[in-house]
Order: structure tokens, then C-alpha cells, then sequence
């Protein structure tokens, strides 16, 4: 009995090490769409699919500051439907999103800071669709 319980928890550590190795992997790929600006934080997102309207996010809060300009990047992992829809909120007021208003899909977008405070970045699937996604946060360096 000792050995089964020893054999599963040998094989959910090995799998769920597996899933960190491939989103650690997206992070890497990601970062490298950052240009000159510095990385400040990653954020992985996994949503199923949903028929619910509006589609379900993930929110993540982060504390930016006053006259400091952001880049928000965004990347979708392989072998998912889902393409990533990343939104920027001060409380329920939209600042910026990676999706223009013809639905088309950036892969970042830059939002210049004008007060120093908590901020949250929502991130769904269009559509609904099942998904995996990792958002950077960096900051551009001006000269």
C-alpha cells in the first residue's frame, strides 16, 4: 500500500513539474518580444473552455507608478484554440488592451502611467476558447 501512494505521488510531482517546465519555456520565448524595455513580473494564465458570456478572465493587481511608461506583452502557448485578450484596468476604468477595435489582436501595447496606485490586468480567451497564455509586464527605458 505504501508503494502505491509512493508511485502516485512520484507521478502527480513529475507531471505537474512538466506543466512549470512548459510555461517557464512561453515566459523565456516571450521575454524576448521585449525590445529594449526591462522585465518586471510574468503572469501565466490556463482557462477551459466557456460558453459564458463574458467569457471568464484571470486578474492579476500590480502597483505601477506616476510617469513611469509600461509595455504589456502578451503570448499564446501551442496546442491551444484560445488567443489571449489582455486588458488594463484602473478600479473598472479600461486604460489600454492588446485587442483593437476591429477585433484584431496585438501581441503588446505601452500604457504611460499618470498616478501611482494598484492597477489590474485581466486576461481572457476570445471567444471563450481554451487557452494558455503568458502577459509580461516591463518597463520602457527612455533616453
Amino acid at each position: 500500500m505504501k508503494r502505491i501512494i509512493f508511485y502516485i505521488i512520484l507521478t502527480l510531482f513529475l507531471f505537474n513539474n512538466n506543466i512549470y517546465s512548459q510555461s517557464d519555456e512561453l515566459v523565456n520565448v516571450c521575454a524576448l518580444d521585449i525590445g529594449n524595455s526591462t522585465y518586471l513580473k510574468d503572469f501565466k494564465v490556463k482557462l477551459q473552455q466557456s460558453s459564458v458570456k463574458p467569457s471568464p478572465s484571470t486578474k492579476f493587481s500590480v502597483i505601477l507608478n506616476k510617469g513611469t511608461i509600461y509595455q504589456l506583452n502578451i503570448c499564446d502557448a501551442a496546442g491551444y484554440e484560445g488567443k489571449a485578450v489582455m486588458k488594463l484596468f484602473d478600479h473598472s476604468k479600461l486604460l489600454g488592451s492588446n485587442k483593437k477595435s476591429d477585433g484584431t489582436l496585438m501581441r503588446a501595447f505601452g500604457f504611460q502611467c499618470q498616478k501611482t496606485g494598484v492597477y489590474n490586468i485581466a486576461v481572457s480567451f476570445k471567444n471563450g476558447k481554451q487557452g494558455a497564455a503568458v502577459a509580461i509586464l516591463s518597463f520602457m527605458n527612455v533616453k
